[in-house]
Order: structure tokens, then C-alpha cells, then sequence
């Protein structure tokens, strides 16, 4: 029975991967931060109660990606598929931004991503089998005011990502990098949202229901890694970012792609 880790599984594409990996029989071990998000897992995926394991863990925290490979140590759980999805968002001019919480971001999306992604990878590499999926996102691609940091941390997701697919990919380990557009989650208004103003293009995406559906993401990114593709571009405005990195140069972008 195969077995899978998903980072930021209680809620939003996280949950949806938790799901579709618990419906084709695969054992899932959900880590999140929330306990309550955990303990509602266990409740809405009651199906597979005996293939859900639920993990409480800080993934922000320095070490966390040796602490969670200790963990699968100490269980005997040894994945075939890593689902990096954990990570969060500061919205608002870079350097007015708290540093703590900037601190916490690049730790998490950045540190630990990589952490877990070399860890997990090396051992993926010396059984010449299994499967990661990191979450990237468009936002990697198209650099915006208000969001410099996040951006920044996504640009290296995607880059170490592919980077990442063609070192292992003579070994039997296939690597996907998953970049969806905005996507309806929690995510948002975690971030700040609401500090932007109503003019601002992504403040106007989440509060008129515009944005795209954790369902049709991790199903997207699902259907990637099972096909072993090393990128999936899913979502609403995904293609138009691609689009707008392709043909505009990387300084003129944040003029264009403005959030007031």
C-alpha cells in the first residue's frame, strides 16, 4: 500500500490532496499546524480511518524537515509520494512587513520545502523509486507590488523544482512542480488580503468569488504527478501569468501587475 506525506493538509489543497490519496487507497500521513483542522480530517475522511495518520507539527520552525524525517524514522513510515504544500503569505509593501513574520515565511516556503524535498529525496533516490510534488504557484513567475517577498519565495520553488526533477530523474524519483493561479483558501485572508485596496486586482479576484478551487488544483497536480509530468499549470490565471512572464521582462512586471 503506498504510502504519502501532504504538508498543509488540513485545509484547502492540502485537504483536497489528503483526499484523493485516502480514495485510491493510498495510507496518508496529514501534517498541519491546526490541531482542530487534524481532528476534522479525521472526522470528514472517516472512510479511511485506518489509513489516516495526522501529525501536529510547526513546519516553520529551523530543523523541522529533519524533525518530521526523524518522526517516519521513530514510525516505520516510509513515503513514496511528498506532498509539499505547506506555506503562507505576507502581503503588503516588503519593507514595511514584520521581519519575525517574513522570518517565519521564508523558513517555511523556502527552508523546510528544501529541507524536506533533499531528505526525502535522498532516500526516494537510493530505493530508485518515488514521487514529490512541490507547490509552486504563478506568483513565482509574475512579480508583484505588495507581494514581493511571497513572490520571491515561489520563484524559488519553481526553479528548484525543475532544477530538482532532472537531478533525480535518471534514478527513478520523478519531481512536479505544481503552479496554480489564485485559488480560493484560507490563504488570503491569513496573508493580509484585506490591508490591500479595493482597486487591487488580487483583492478583487478573492472577494468576488473569481478565484479557482482547491478541488481542481490538487486534482491537477494529482493527475500530473500520477503522469509524471514535471510541471502542472492549473487554475484561474494560471496560462495568462505564463503568458505575461514570457512576454514582458521581469522589471517592467510590478509596474503592470500592480496591487495598490
Amino acid at each position: 500500500m503506498k504510502k504519502v506525506i501532504v504538508t498543509g493538509a488540513g485545509s484547502g489543497i492540502g485537504k483536497e490532496f489528503t483526499k484523493l490519496f485516502l480514495q485510491d487507497g493510498s495510507r496518508v500521513l496529514a501534517v498541519s499546524l491546526v490541531q482542530s483542522e487534524l481532528d476534522q480530517l479525521s472526522t470528514d475522511f472517516g472512510f479511511a480511518a485506518d489509513r489516516l495518520e495526522t501529525l501536529q507539527m510547526d513546519l516553520s520552525k529551523p530543523d523541522a524537515g529533519e524533525t518530521l524525517l526523524r518522526w517516519c524514522h521513530e514510525h516505520d513510515w516510509v513515503p513514496d509520494t511528498l506532498i509539499n504544500n505547506a506555506g503562507f503569505a505576507c502581503f503588503g509593501d516588503a519593507v514595511d512587513l514584520e521581519a519575525d513574520r517574513v522570518a517565519n515565511m521564508l523558513e517555511l516556503n523556502i527552508v523546510t520545502l528544501t529541507m524536506t524535498s533533499m531528505l526525502f529525496g535522498q532516500e526516494m533516490k537510493a530505493r530508485r523509486s518515488g514521487a514529490i510534488l512541490n507547490v509552486g504557484s504563478t506568483a513565482g513567475m509574475v512579480p508583484s507590488t505588495r507581494m514581493a517577498s511571497y513572490c520571491g519565495t515561489k520563484s524559488y520553488v519553481n526553479t528548484f523544482t525543475y532544477a530538482l526533477a532532472a537531478e533525480l530523474k535518471p534514478f527513478g524519483v520523478t519531481v512536479t512542480c505544481l503552479t496554480p493561479g489564485v485559488t480560493q483558501t484560507k490563504f488570503a485572508e491569513a496573508g493580509g488580503i484585506d490591508t490591500f485596496k479595493g482597486k487591487s486586482l488580487l483583492h478583487n479576484v478573492f472577494t468576488n468569488n473569481k478565484a479557482g478551487s482547491p478541488v481542481e488544483v490538487a486534482r491537477g497536480g494529482y493527475d500530473a504527478l500520477l503522469a509524471g509530468k514535471t510541471h502542472a499549470l492549473v487554475g484561474r490565471g494560471s496560462r495568462l501569468a505564463t503568458l505575461l512572464a514570457r512576454a514582458v521582462s521581469q522589471k517592467r512586471l510590478p509596474t503592470l501587475v500592480r496591487n495598490p
